[in-house]
C-alpha cells in the first residue's frame, strides 16, 4: 500500500462464502474506514469509501455527484456495437522446420542419437569457444567434452574438438567470430509468402554484422558433408533463405549473405542470393 504515487483503490470479491475474518480486505477496511468518507462511486453503482489526507475539496464532491448521475442515464456507445470479428492467427514458421518431401524430412529428422549428441555438442563449443582465450580453447573443450560427451569415445571427443579448433582458427571463417559477432540470435519477423503474411521464428548460429555487410552462418554436421551447393539438402537452403529474408528488412542498406559451415570438413559454403530467392519464393503458406 505504501508504493501508490497519487491514488490507490482496494477491492475484493465475494461469492457466495462469507469472507473469512481477519483476510487482507478486512485488515484494510476496519484500519481505514473510521478515517472515511462515503461517497458516491464515478461509475455511478452504490459508494465508495474514500480515505484521504484532509478535507475533500468541494468541486471534487459535486464533480464525483455529477458523473454518477451521468452514468446513469447515459451509456456508452461501445455497448450498441457489435464486437469485431477475431483475426485468424497467423502462421508461425520455424526455418529450421521447413520441410515438403519425404527426402529432406529424412535428412532433418533421421539423423541417429549419437549424431544429435555430437552436434549439440559442436554448436554449444563453437558458441562458447570464441569468447575464451586462444591458448585455452583446446583444454576447454577437452574438459567439456569428457563432461558431457561421455557417450562418445575418447577417439571421437578428440576428433570432435579438432573439427571445432580448426574451424576457429581458419581464416575463411574470420568472419563469422570478428569482433561484434555474435552467436546463437534468436529472430523474429514477418514475409509475405505467396500473398499470406506470415510470422518467422528462429535462432541463428552465427551472425556478423559490419558496415558492409551482414553475414548469417548456420552449422551442420553432416557426415559425410556435402561438397557441391547442388548436394546440399534444399531444407538447409530455406532455412537460410527465411532468415535472409527477415534481416534484409533489418537491414535494407546492405547485403545480406548466408553460409553453411560443415564442421566435418570443415568448410564455408556460401548460398548465392539467387539460390535463396527462390527458395523463398517456392515456399507455400500450407
Amino acid at each position: 500500500m505504501t508504493r501508490a504515487a497519487e491514488r490507490l483503490v482496494i477491492c475484493g470479491t465475494q461469492g457466495i462464502n462469507k469472507i473469512p475474518d481477519g483476510c487482507w480486505y478486512q485488515l484494510v477496511e476496519d484500519t481505514l474506514k473510521p478515517d472515511s468518507v462515503a461517497e458516491p462511486a464515478e461509475d455511478g453503482d452504490g459508494e465508495v469509501w474514500r480515505y484521504r489526507k484532509g478535507e475533500a475539496p468541494a468541486a471534487t464532491v459535486a464533480e464525483t455527484a455529477k458523473k454518477s448521475e451521468t452514468a446513469k442515464t447515459v451509456l456508452p456507445p461501445w455497448l450498441a456495437v457489435d464486437a469485431a470479428p477475431d483475426r485468424a492467427a497467423q502462421r508461425v514458421i520455424t526455418p529450421s522446420s521447413v520441410e515438403d518431401d519425404d527426402a529432406a524430412r529424412s535428412v532433418a529428422t533421421g539423423a541417429t542419437e549419437l549424431a544429435l549428441l555430437r552436434g549439440s555438442l559442436a554448436h554449444r563449443l563453437m558458441q562458447s569457444l570464441p569468447d575464451i582465450a586462444a591458448e585455452r580453447r583446446l583444454s576447454a573443450a577437452q574438459d567439456y567434452l569428457a563432461r558431457r560427451g561421455d557417450k562418445l569415445t575418447a577417439e571421437e571427443q578428440a576428433q570432435l574438438a579438432e573439427q571445432v579448433m580448426l574451424i576457429l582458427e581458419d581464416p575463411r571463417f574470420y568472419e563469422c567470430y570478428a569482433p561484434g559477432s555474435r552467436a546463437e540470435v534468436p529472430i523474429v519477423g514477418r514475409l509475405n509468402l505467396n500473398g499470406k503474411t506470415v510470422r518467422i521464428s528462429g535462432q541463428i548460429d552465427r551472425l556478423a554484422v559490419t558496415q558492409g555487410s551482414v553475414l548469417i552462418a548456420d552449422f551442420k554436421t553432416n557426415r559425410p558433408a556435402p561438397r557441391r551447393i547442388g548436394d546440399v539438402p534444399p531444407v538447409y537452403v530455406r532455412q537460410l533463405a527465411l532468415y535472409r529474408a527477415v534481416l534484409a528488412k533489418l537491414y535494407p542498406d546492405r547485403p545480406v549473405r548466408a553460409a553453411l559451415v560443415w564442421t566435418e570438413v570443415p568448410d564455408l559454403m556460401e548460398l548465392s542470393a539467387e539460390a535463396m530467392d527462390a527458395a523463398v519464393a517456392g515456399i507455400t503458406p500450407a
